[in-house]
């Protein structure tokens, strides 16, 4: 009879043994399988997320602004002070580019000025006025190619305002020797921070 039980219970605890290498075999293999889908359904979710991203990204290189868009863009987003003469030729007006390379405007009160271009290594005279809240430069150079004659050009207008920190620069255009006129691909916020004297 002790035999028949133990027979029993051994017998049922193989049977749940067996039945818990079922339901475990079950478990693994479905586990495996959705393992192997799982990253195949995060490359879907993945792309499709990404997507947008890649066409936002791509939407802002061809958007890019330079020119004229760039000027309009950055009187949309800055507060304009107003300026004076006396506050021009106090102040030295410094813009850099890259390191290493230090640009200046110089006032002086009658109206003219010195522009220095640190990329050419070059001092340009230049005239202002003030109309408003708006300082508009003229720069003069004498070209040194075709033009034999030595005859001195205005070769760009520009325009800034002041925002509390740096003369910026928000309208541009550039002339050639014959008197032709275009407006600069400018790229870049151009704006030369106030250091007082």
């Amino acid at each position: 009879m002790t035999y028949v039980i133990y027979t029993i219970v051994v017998a049922n605890k193989m049977k749940t043994v067996i039945q818990t290498l079922i339901v475990l075999t079950f478990l693994c293999s479905c586990g495996q399988k959705a393992r192997q889908q799982e990253p195949e359904i995060q490359v879907v979710d993945k792309s499709q997320s990404e997507s947008p991203l890649i066409e936002k990204f791509d939407n802002q290189i061809i958007k890019k602004k330079f020119g004229e868009e760039l000027f309009k863009s950055i009187l949309d987003t800055i507060t304009v002070n107003n300026v004076n003469v006396d506050f021009l030729t106090r102040n030295k007006w410094i813009y850099r580019p890259f390191d290493n390379c230090e640009s200046f405007l110089k006032f002086q009160e009658n109206g003219i000025g010195v522009s220095y271009n640190c990329e050419m290594e070059e001092e340009y005279e230049m005239t202002y006025r003030i109309e408003g809240n708006k300082v508009f430069i003229a720069e003069y150079d004498i070209p040194h190619v075709d033009n034999e004659e030595h005859k001195r050009i205005k070769f760009r207008d520009d325009t800034y305002v002041y925002n509390s920190n740096s003369l910026v620069m928000v309208d541009s255009k550039m002339y050639n020797i014959g008197g032709l006129e275009w407006i600069p691909k400018i790229e870049v916020v151009i704006d030369y921070k106030r250091k007082k004297y």
